[in-house]
């Protein structure tokens, strides 16, 4: 028996309410029509994002696997013997690039070890979206994820990274956006250093800015809780 193939699902980086089947491709709306194991981060959010792709869709004789942050290995492990009885397996994240700062890196990881067809699809990547508009450096860049939640240690993480040359890419939760903000502009040396955010990608309220230090700390910019990439460079 051949095995499946492990399919890497974009999912919409903006709000539900924005959705918009225009911004997905295609092909990747058949591919998940003929697919019946999903391994997601959440699988109320994804079935309602697959139904909106295709309201006929057979949910009900779907099978949908929990994978975030505190799934088991075992579940892997099950998702991984699906493919290698056959079944092609799709994997979404909350939203964006399943594998980017998201717990799909796991199966992506069992399923090299066991020869498997990974095939990664094109759609919205919150990352390379924000770093093609800021205007920053983009022949050399890195992704840090996500900076210390703790004040102190985000300051401290912010002060290392700045050391390093290139541009410098990195999310938060939402509700901590303006804090971190804050904290890039206090500590950034020096002033000329340019800070890029963009807000809600791909959404209604989308907005990028670029500026240097000196001048966000002149504008008095109060973050929305939409989510946020912060590049600084």
């Amino acid at each position: 028996m051949s095995k499946g193939i492990l399919y890497l699902i974009p999912v919409p980086i903006h709000s539900e309410d924005d959705f918009d089947i225009k911004l997905i491709p295609p092909y990747i709306i058949e591919i998940i029509n003929s697919i019946k194991f999903f391994a997601v981060e959440n699988i109320r959010t994804s079935r309602r994002f697959i139904k909106k792709l295709n309201p006929k869709f057979d949910i009900d004789n779907t099978n949908f696997f929990i994978v975030d942050k505190r799934a088991d290995k075992e579940i892997i492990k099950e998702i991984i013997n699906h493919i290698l009885d056959g079944n092609n397996v799709g994997v979404m994240s909350e939203s964006g690039c399943p594998g980017i700062a998201d717990p799909g890196q796991e199966i992506c990881e069992l399923a090299h070890k066991n020869q498997i067809v990974i095939k990664p699809l094109i759609g919205p990547t919150s990352i390379i979206s924000a770093l093609m508009a800021s205007g920053l450096n983009g022949q050399e860049f890195k992704f840090h994820g996500y900076l210390p939640i703790e004040q102190n240690e985000r300051i401290k993480k912010i002060k290392i990274i700045q050391e390093t040359s290139g541009a410098h890419i990195f999310i938060e939760t939402p509700y901590r956006n303006q804090k971190v903000f804050e904290d890039l502009i206090k500590h950034l040396k020096p002033q000329k250093r340019k800070i890029s955010i963009a807000i809600d990608l791909t959404g209604k309220k989308e907005k990028i800015i670029t500026k240097s230090v000196y001048e966000f700390s002149n504008s008095k910019i109060i973050l929305e809780k939409k989510p946020t990439i912060f590049i600084f460079e």
